[in-house]
């Protein structure tokens, strides 16, 4: 018969609980690397669950990642398969919540701890469990498969990248938990949130050192370092970061993304004299913040929404409608930023149908030129109140709209004193006759005979119908066609603002309506939400319409779609709104009372040691009764067993008593040796130790020898009694911890 093979830390015979799995590796994780990983899943664990809970839920997350990193390796190494211990962490995961929910429905644990205290421990546990098996699962595959290593990294860039994520899109006031003391006391967050990548970048060090490979850790460290430097770099070449180019095409900002088809677009650095239509256009990051408006007195506009306009198309070029080329057309527009006070030519009279406004501009992104409200009078230059915050800041007077459509309707269309060159300019449009039929179709329909010359309700039929008929989506494909308005218009009417713009356009100027599309931000007025300051978005870039009336100036002729497929944009953080208008009038956005930032954050870690130090205490009492349960139990065991157990749960008690009073099975010794060595303490365990593993293999001698185990197990309590004081064999069963080091 040959010997069984010995492998090391385990018997001749074997260990059934710890046989290798699929997958094991051939020695366990080293120490040192087994602490860096655990302190990396706490670490990262304690990250993600900051911005969502309270300083205990947070340290309940560290340590149940801990644990589950702890322990993931060692069900690694059993014989489950992957997908069982999968779904065993998703099911430990889904108890999470049932187990939390239990703090806040049982009315006990309420009237015990308080409603406050239920709903803490309700977060706490539930953070808790649910990092334990979150980590769990990451280390026991890692350790079954090393190239799914890169999850736990790709964990630890998710969970620092969702604490600064908000900021990273502009909102410089979050996570209000690490920006509001800083902002608080005059500083800039910015700073921190940079210490908060190098934290990260060291948390991905470590456990990049955990590898066995020397070479491969010091590849991933040179990596690792290079990104840094990179970062570093740039950051300090370029300062703050910019918003990312968006517009939509419209020629707002410098260095926007080229057509997707069709002619027109230059790369980067064209200039803004066209317009493009784009297919399948991506506004993901048109939500960061490019400038804030502040009012320098109370405005609602007739129609709800706030127009600032930037710029104006309306040389028609055969194709779209470009920039004019010639002098004396669109002069109501600033060409460049002005560097002293600049007064707008051409603009439209106040009385009887508009009024001045005044604001101030502060632009948080490079544009091609200013844009005002509506429109402007006059344009003049400010000191900057925050230049690390500000590209440029000025003032703008408007001539604002104060009546609606009935106010306008009896104006004429256009300026008596165009020359006849500007007539045709401003009313020149495609010859495709489709245009023309399709404007008297719908004016005949919507009007009575008596309204149909009327310019101002020409202008609001042909606009209301194109949004009664037309749907707004950004997931259009009209680009790559010879006229991109035309199968817009007389295909399926989906499409964006550009194409809405140039159709009413064309539409206004076949009846002999002057007409342009003029580009910049739209807003509602709502998003004030009753403040004086307005922040604006590059989800608020806009084109719309406008018709030019005697006595009015160029008026907005706005179309707006009631069949809707991509979503409108979002209102304005109110709490970033404020801010950034405090920031733009150069004033403290630290509060009367507000505490000096150092003595704050030393209030702020002190309280958080406190509650930490009850945390901790909570976790480790019940930690010390649980393990005095299982203690117990294990002790306990045998009285209960069925006869198929009976000789492993009968050797596992000895070997708790035997691990009370220190005696334990050495790392690499076998059974048998283990209870040789202890002969001259306590003979009898080796015959415990004998009738132990032959019931492991299942011999004969095994079945024959079970009505001896109790036997064999009260000579050795008789032999410990007699070789150990009762001092020291009571502080033994005293401690609970003592079974978790016996093997």
């Amino acid at each position: 018969m040959n010997t069984p093979k010995r492998r090391p830390g385990g018997s001749a015979f074997g260990d059934p609980a710890a046989k290798p799995g699929r997958g094991e590796e051939a020695s366990p994780e080293p120490w040192l690397a087994a602490a860096g990983r655990l302190l990396v899943h706490a670490i990262a664990a304690a990250v993600f669950a900051f911005p969502l809970a309270r300083l205990d839920a947070v340290l309940s997350a560290a340590l149940g990642a801990s644990a589950g990193a702890l322990l993931g390796p060692r069900l690694a190494r059993t014989r489950l398969r992957t997908f069982t211990l999968l779904g065993l962490f998703g099911l430990l995961a889904l108890l999470s919540t049932a187990l939390a929910d239990v703090f806040t429905s049982v009315s006990a644990f309420s009237s015990w701890l308080g409603p406050a205290g239920a709903l803490r421990a309700r977060d706490a546990l539930f953070f808790g469990l649910l990092a334990f098996a979150f980590a769990a699962s990451l280390r026991s595959l890692s350790t079954r498969r090393r190239s799914l290593a890169v999850l736990e990294v790709g964990f630890v860039g998710l969970a620092f990248a969702q604490l600064v994520v908000a900021h990273r899109h502009g909102a410089i006031n979050r996570p209000y938990e690490l920006a509001d003391p800083i902002l608080a006391s005059g500083g800039d967050p910015t700073t921190l949130f940079l210490i908060v990548g190098a934290v990260a970048t060291a948390v991905v060090v470590l456990l990049l050192l955990s590898e066995r490979s020397v070479l491969r850790s010091g590849l991933h460290l040179l990596v690792v370092a290079a990104i840094l430097l990179l970062i570093v770099g740039t950051t300090r070449m370029l300062e703050l970061p910019s918003p990312p180019p968006s517009g939509g095409g419209l020629g707002l900002r410098p260095n926007e993304e080229p057509s997707q088809g069709g002619s027109g677009g230059g790369g980067q650095g064209r200039p803004s004299d066209e317009m493009e239509f784009r297919d399948d256009y991506d506004n993901s990051n048109a939500r960061i913040p490019i400038g804030v408006v502040l009012f320098h007195d109370e405005y609602s506009p007739p129609n709800g929404v706030y127009y600032f306009r930037q710029g104006a198309f309306s040389q028609y070029n055969g194709r779209r409608l470009v920039a004019a080329t010639r002098l004396g057309i669109d002069d109501d527009l600033a060409a460049t930023f002005p560097s002293s006070p600049w007064i707008v030519p051409g603009a439209p009279a106040l009385e009887p149908y508009r009024t001045t406004l005044g604001t101030t501009v502060a632009l948080l992104a490079d544009h091609n030129r200013p844009f005002g409200m509506e429109a402007p009078l006059r344009f003049e230059p400010t000191p900057n109140p925050d230049p690390s915050r500000f590209r440029r800041t000025y003032e703008v007077s408007s001539a604002v709209l104060r009546t609606g459509l009935a106010g306008m309707l009896g104006a004429n269309s256009g300026d008596p004193r165009w020359a006849a060159e500007t007539w045709r300019h401003y009313t020149s449009g495609p010859e495709d006759p489709r245009y023309r039929d399709l404007a008297t179709r719908v004016l005949s329909e919507s009007l009575p005979a008596s309204a149909q010359a009327m310019p101002a309700l020409q202008m609001a039929a042909l606009t209301e119908w194109l949004g009664e008929v037309g749907t707004y989506s950004l997931q259009s494909q009209h680009a790559s066609a010879e006229d991109p308005t035309a199968d817009f218009l007389f295909g399926d009417r989906t499409g964006y603002c550009v194409h809405f713009a140039h159709a009413a356009v064309y539409l206004m100027r076949s009846v002999g309506l002057p007409a342009r599309v003029a580009t910049g931000y739209a807003v509602e007025e709502a998003a004030r939400q009753g403040g004086s300051a307005l922040l604006i978005s590059g989800e608020a870039s806009h084109a719309w319409p406008e018709v030019y009336l005697e006595g009015l100036g160029w008026v907005v002729a706005d179309v707006s779609p009631q069949n809707v497929i991509s979503p409108p944009p979002q209102p304005p953080d109110p709490e970033l709104q404020r801010l950034l208008g405090e920031l733009a009038r150069g004033q403290s956005v630290a509060p009367p009372d507000a505490e000096p930032l150092l003595p704050e954050l030393g209030r702020r870690v002190g309280h958080a040691a406190l509650r930490a130090s009850e945390l901790l205490g909570a976790l480790a009492l019940g930690l010390l009764l649980l393990l005095a349960l299982v203690k117990i139990w294990r002790r306990l065991a045998p009285a209960f067993s069925r006869e198929a157990s009976l000789a492993r749960v009968i050797y596992r008690a000895e070997l708790d008593r035997l691990s009370d009073l220190a005696l334990r099975r050495r790392r690499g010794e076998s059974r048998e040796a283990f209870a040789a060595r202890l002969e001259a303490l306590c003979p009898s365990f080796v015959a415990l130790t004998e009738l132990h593993v032959a019931a492991a293999f299942g011999s004969a001698r095994a079945a024959a020898g079970r009505p001896a185990l109790r036997e064999r197990a009260r000579e050795v309590r008789a032999q410990l009694r007699a070789a150990r004081p009762l001092w020291r064999r009571a502080l033994g069963l005293i401690l609970p911890w003592t079974w978790v080091l016996s093997r």
